[in-house]
């Protein structure tokens, strides 16, 4: 019980980290994301902040609210989020193949313009 308790609030603890991405579409700009649970939009996470999305979290993964988290609870909520992010990981992998294929069409059309051109 310490142990998926423990695991618990490190998740949490990682699920509230703040997002900075550096993408290079943007000039090598640093581009802030939104902070899931920075509730005043200031940029950092309060212990304030942190512990209400830590309950926040609790609640959701605690079915049947009783204040504690069984093993099964937490399993559910582990192969939940799962779940999602095979989810998400193939939306990803859906937007590359697009973009790849887009890229590859736009490199043809300019072959094309250049023998066309010749």
């Amino acid at each position: 019980m310490k142990k998926t308790l423990m695991l618990t609030a490190a998740f949490l603890m990682f699920q509230a980290a703040p997002v900075l991405a550096e993408d290079a579409a943007h000039d090598g700009k640093k581009m802030e994301r939104e902070i899931p649970g920075d509730t005043n939009g200031d940029g950092l996470i309060s212990e304030s902040e942190f512990m209400a999305r830590a309950k926040e979290r609790f609640s959701s993964i605690d079915t049947n609210n009783d204040g504690k988290l069984s093993r099964e609870e937490a399993k559910s909520a582990h192969e939940k989020k799962r779940a999602e992010m095979k989810e998400k990981k193939e939306e990803w992998k859906e937007k590359r193949e697009a973009k790849k294929a887009e890229m590859e069409a736009k490199r043809e059309a300019k072959k094309a313009e250049r023998e066309a051109a010749e």
